[in-house]
């Protein structure tokens, strides 16, 4: 878990360049520019991961995260958060392909943030209380819908932003089931933790694929809250809160962001 936090710290830390020679993330060049820009333009993407839901600060970690790049880069930043209690991938998607204020934020953009995946689950939830297949099942066309989905607004954002452009960053989706057989609906609660490792695995995969294929960097939230099995407590490591059922507390939003190093 330590090294995991660690590895977290030190990628996001190395987001943001101090002149156009750095290189931010370690694979991406510097936005291509004769001078570092007055103001970084950063753009956030996404559902209620993204919002900052679960912090009682309401900075969430994108907040968190431009506060780190004006106290420990002292960059001028300027944040444009258009994520959405309950976006959905296909959603995202469209806007990033269609939408004139989505793509004229990505495209001032010298950062783009996207944090989404589980609004997409919703479908899933759907299916099983239905009846109309078990577990696993019921998220597998839900999980593949989110791949084709994210890939491609990942795609789109890098024919908005070359990797010369901007630093392009996603985090992945925790387990939020272990320790929260309380609060996790009935018709889930027997396989929660079972499920919600192969959710977030899923996603995961969809996610941190789709990000190294397109020069971007992927920040293993699912990992650093769930241990390598994806069934450690989060809510025991107070990373996460049932009172704003089930999003990163404040901890786990300044781990994600981060303000302390």
């Amino acid at each position: 878990m330590r090294r995991l936090i660690i590895e977290i710290l030190t990628r996001v830390l190395s987001i943001a360049p101090t002149s156009v020679s750095a290189r931010p993330l370690g694979a991406t060049s510097a936005p291509h520019s004769q001078a570092a820009p007055s103001v970084w333009h950063v753009v956030a993407l996404g559902d209620s991961d993204t919002t900052g839901s679960g912090d009682p600060t309401g900075l969430g970690w994108v907040g968190r995260y431009a506060h780190l790049l004006r106290q420990k880069r002292g960059l001028t930043v300027r944040v444009t958060n258009l994520a959405q209690e309950g976006k959905t991938s296909d959603v995202l998607l469209g806007e990033v392909q269609s939408d004139p204020t989505t793509r004229s934020a990505i495209k001032a953009a010298q950062i783009v943030l996207l944090g989404i995946g589980g609004a997409d689950l919703n479908a899933g939830d759907a299916r099983l209380q239905a009846g109309k297949c078990k577990a696993e099942a019921c998220y597998a066309p839900v999980l593949q819908a989110f791949g084709r989905h994210f890939v491609a607004t990942v795609r789109q954002l890098r024919s908005l932003r070359s990797p010369r452009q901007a630093v392009l960053r996603a985090i992945t989706i925790p387990n939020a089931a272990p320790g929260a057989q309380d609060v996790v609906p009935s018709f889930l609660r027997h396989h929660a933790v079972r499920v919600g490792v192969y959710q977030s695995r899923s996603l995961r995969r969809a996610i941190c694929g789709s990000m190294n294929r397109h020069a971007g960097r992927c920040i293993d939230v699912f990992r650093a809250f769930n241990g390598p099995s994806g069934t450690e407590n989060a809510y025991k490591k107070e990373l996460m809160n049932k009172v704003d059922c089930c999003y990163p507390s404040a901890r786990g939003q300044q781990l994600i962001g981060p303000v302390a190093v």
